[in-house]
C-alpha cells in the first residue's frame, strides 16, 4: 500500500558531486538523530529531514537542533564533517527555521548555534552566507532589539558569517553596522561587547578598498564606534581577548591609534586612562612596536 506522500520529506545531500535523494518519515528522522552518536552522513539527513518536514513541531525542531548542538560539540567536527555540512542542504533548511520561527526564542539560539559551530571555515561561513543566514541573524536582531541574550546570540553568529568576505561587505550594505552599535550600547556585558567589537573590525576590513564607505557612509558612525570602543576598554580593563578587539576597531576610525606616546602619562597621570587613544608605556604602542591590551591606567606606576 502506497503511502500518503505528505507524511515524508525529500531530502537532497550533494556529495563529491553526486546527487544522493533519501525520504524519510518524519518519526524515522527523528529516531535517525537521536539515535546518532557522532555526525554522519546519516544524521545529517535525518535532521535536514526534521528541519524540512511539514509536520515537524516545534518540539520536534527544538530536540532535533538540541541533539545536532550535541553532536558539533562532542567531539570538534573535522574539516571533513564540516565540509560535508556546508556542502548540503543543512545551511538551507536552517535559514528555513530562523525564518519560521523567528519568535521562538528557544529555536532561535539552538539554530544560531548550529550555524556557528558549523560555519568554522571560511568556505563553510561561505555557503552560509549564500543560503540567506545574514539576512536572517539581521532580522533576528531588529525583532529582539531589546533582549540582550537574543543580541548575544546574534552577534555570535555574526561574526563567525562575517568570516566570508563578501559576507562582511554585504552586511556593510545591509545596515549592520547600525544593529551592532545598538547592540553594544544595549548591554556592557562581556560577550556582547567582544562580539560586537570583532564583528566591527570585519566590516570595516572587508571594506578597506571601498572609498565610499569610509568618506561618506562612516561619517555619521565613526563617533560611535570610537566612544563603544573606548567604552568597551574602560569596563572590561583587565580582559586581554577584548581590549585587543577594541583596540584592532578602534584603529581603523581614529587616525594613529595608539602610535604615539601620551605625555601626560609620562608625566605621572593621565586623567583618560583606558580611553586615552595615545601609549601609555612602550607596550602599549602599535605600529611595528608590538602590541598590549588592557594597558592604559591612570597613572604611570600602575601600568608598569
Amino acid at each position: 500500500k502506497r503511502e500518503d506522500l505528505s507524511s515524508f520529506a525529500a531530502v537532497q545531500l550533494r556529495s563529491c558531486g553526486d546527487r544522493r535523494w533519501m525520504t524519510f518519515s518524519l518519526k524515522m528522522a527523528m529516531k535517525g538523530i537521536q539515535d546518532a552518536a557522532s555526525l554522519s552522513e546519516h544524521a545529517l539527513r535525518c535532521a535536514i529531514a526534521v528541519l524540512d518536514h511539514q509536520e515537524a513541531k516545534a518540539d520536534d525542531i527544538e530536540d532535533c537542533l538540541l541533539k545536532f548542538n550535541r553532536l558539533l560539540s562532542n567531539p570538534v567536527p573535522s574539516s571533513k564533517v564540516i565540509d560535508m555540512i556546508a556542502s548540503s542542504n543543512f545551511p538551507s533548511s536552517i535559514v528555513r527555521v530562523m525564518r519560521r520561527h523567528k519568535e521562538n526564542l528557544p529555536i532561535l539560539a539552538l539554530a544560531c548555534q548550529c550555524v556557528a559551530g558549523s560555519a568554522s571555515t571560511t568556505d563553510a561561513a561561505t555557503s552560509f552566507a549564500r543560503a540567506g543566514v545574514l539576512d536572517e541573524v539581521l532580522n533576528v536582531m531588529d525583532s529582539h532589539k531589546t533582549h540582550g541574550g537574543v543580541q548575544n546570540v546574534a552577534l555570535f553568529l555574526l561574526r563567525t558569517i562575517l568570516k566570508d568576505g563578501t559576507a562582511a561587505r554585504q552586511a556593510v550594505q545591509n545596515g549592520a553596522i547600525a544593529r551592532v552599535l545598538a547592540a553594544l550600547n544595549l548591554s556592557m556585558g562581556r560577550e556582547i561587547q567582544y562580539g560586537g567589537l570583532v564583528s566591527l573590525r570585519q566590516m570595516m576590513d572587508a571594506s578597506r578598498q571601498n572609498r565610499y564607505f569610509w568618506q561618506e557612509s562612516l561619517k555619521t558612525q565613526r563617533a560611535q564606534i570610537q566612544e563603544a570602543g573606548l567604552q568597551a576598554k574602560a569596563h572590561h580593563q583587565s580582559d586581554a581577548a577584548l581590549c585587543e578587539a577594541a583596540d584592532d576597531t578602534l584603529a581603523f576610525v581614529i587616525p594613529r591609534f595608539k602610535e604615539v606616546p601620551c605625555w601626560h602619562w609620562q608625566s605621572g597621570w593621565c586623567k583618560m586612562g583606558p580611553k586615552c587613544t595615545y601609549a601609555h608605556g612602550q607596550e602599549d604602542l602599535r605600529g611595528g612596536h608590538g602590541k598590549a591590551y588592557g594597558k592604559g591606567g591612570y597613572r604611570r606606576n600602575a601600568a608598569e
